[in-house]
């Protein structure tokens, strides 16, 4: 283990601390109340983490987790039975399986504000994300959680609920690229913001890149000029189309660029400089970002390696998950907003082509 990587650790260990830690083993774990996914893989594993774990590096003896180890059982069997009587109030989504199928998971009232309406909130005062415009949010609804965000998203910028133009992105995943299905459901959403931006003044576009760049494209000069702010999300965010989005095509907007899935969360630049390479950072100590090499060990900062992320949540723990995407983790800026205290990730991208193919369709 190289010497950035152990400050990465003990970084997190001075930030996730021992009690916090104790308490979510202790949630997660309790034989009666606790989680049945996590009591059958520690009893598998040989090990009682309310006892052994003590440190964020004892995590280590959970192992790493996929995807699949996530898609294998109900729901309810990843959330402690102590919150079983309060999975109606929860808010429940999948993620859009990029990569395979997708993974359904649930966060209380209040962890689904700090994984994803806090995180903007606070990146969005810090840099000045314009407030009172008409925002249109392209993008998915169904079990996709950003169209639950995205409401709360505008409001707390004293905005009306987001005009809304809707996409599935595991059928646009699947249609052949440039193939003239692909094409026409491509066109089929554009020609529904068109509709949106002709009549509704909008201020706030908040899309995928890909879908921003046909916009740019069909969009007046005088409908590009009035956008004050623009939201990435969902896909990764070219450094070359960022610029040219920035500059050219919506010179007049602030621009913001959010990193996460539903299973996890949101992270959030805090720069807004053109000619940036996209950096996001976790709010809180609820997520825990890592890198690793070929071998898998961890690497040091600015090294690139594979993604491997880690969830603290009462209701929904998620140990060192292995990501698709490779990034350099970065430690957060010296004028970072309140709260934003641990590691974020620079321009992380899909860590082999094929992902990378599926994602760079005409949407998403």
């Amino acid at each position: 283990m190289t010497r950035s990587s152990t400050c990465l650790n003990e970084l997190s260990e001075r930030i996730i601390s021992d009690d916090r830690l104790a308490h979510l083993m202790a949630i997660h774990f309790d034989p009666k109340w606790g989680a049945p996914f996590w009591i059958d893989r520690a009893v598998q594993l040989s090990v009682d983490p309310r006892n052994d774990i003590k440190h964020f590096d004892d995590l280590a003896m959970l192992g790493d987790l996929s995807a699949h180890d996530l898609q294998q059982r109900p729901l309810t069997d990843y959330i402690p039975r102590r919150f079983h009587q309060e999975i109606q109030q929860m808010v429940l989504g999948q993620t859009g399986g990029t990569t395979g199928e997708g993974t359904w998971t649930a966060y209380r009232e209040d962890e689904f504000e700090s994984a994803f309406i806090e995180p903007f909130a606070r990146a969005a005062e810090h840099l000045n994300f314009p407030r009172s415009e008409r925002w249109l949010f392209i993008g998915p609804s169904g079990p996709h959680i950003i169209a639950k965000a995205a409401p709360n998203l505008a409001r707390y910028l004293n905005s009306p609920e987001p005009f809304s133009v809707d996409f599935d992105p595991r059928w646009a995943r699947k249609l052949p690229n440039d193939s003239i299905a692909s094409q026409r459901y491509a066109q089929h959403v554009v020609d529904q913001s068109m509709q949106v931006i002709n009549t509704q003044g909008i201020g706030v576009l908040f899309a995928t890149p890909a879908v921003l760049a046909r916009l740019a494209q069909i969009m007046t000069e005088t409908q590009r000029l009035c956008i004050r702010g623009v939201h990435y999300g969902g896909m990764a965010l070219d450094i070359d189309l960022l610029h040219s989005l920035q500059t050219e095509s919506f010179p007049n907007a602030v621009h913001l660029s959010g990193y996460g899935n539903t299973l996890l969360g949101c992270c959030l630049e805090l720069s807004t400089e053109p000619g940036r390479t996209p950096c996001y950072f976790p709010l809180g100590d609820r997520l825990v970002f890592e890198t690793l090499d070929a071998k898998g060990e961890p690497t040091s900062f600015g090294d690139p390696g594979q993604l491997r992320v880690t969830r603290l949540d009462e209701t929904f723990l998620i140990v060192r998950l292995l990501e698709r995407d490779n990034a350099e983790l970065i430690q957060p800026p010296v004028d970072a907003p309140q709260g934003f205290i641990l590691p974020g990730v620079n321009n992380p991208t899909p860590h082999n082509e094929s992902s990378k193919h599926q994602t760079n369709a005409g949407l998403y």
